[in-house]
């Protein structure tokens, strides 16, 4: 690959001066953020786009990952229904299981 196809592309620039970058190049300097001990602020700089500009892109991403995914099966409640008795049902059911002796 030639070396512009790794920089990133910008796409437009508005009359405010802010640019537009392209989508798949974009994508890739996330990718390439992404893996085991890349530096964001030197692939930032290398790339000449402000680091919180790319951290923006990057939670983007992930949050966007998040929700295509298909969320984890609900777990089983932790309760387990209980029945209280109350003083005059204990007394009949110990008065019945004496009468059954």
């Amino acid at each position: 690959m030639e070396e512009d196809d790794q920089k990133l592309r910008v796409r437009l620039v508005g009359r405010n001066g802010r640019r537009r970058y392209d989508p798949v190049s974009k994508d890739r300097l996330v990718a390439a953020c992404l893996e085991p001990g890349a530096s964001v602020s030197g692939l930032a700089l290398e790339h000449g786009v402000n680091a919180n500009l790319l951290w923006k892109w990057i939670r983007k991403q992930r949050l966007a990952k998040k929700e295509t995914l298909p969320s984890p099966p609900l777990p089983t409640p932790a309760f387990i229904p209980v029945q209280i008795e109350s003083a005059t049902d204990r007394a009949m059911s110990r008065q019945s299981s004496a009468a059954a002796l």
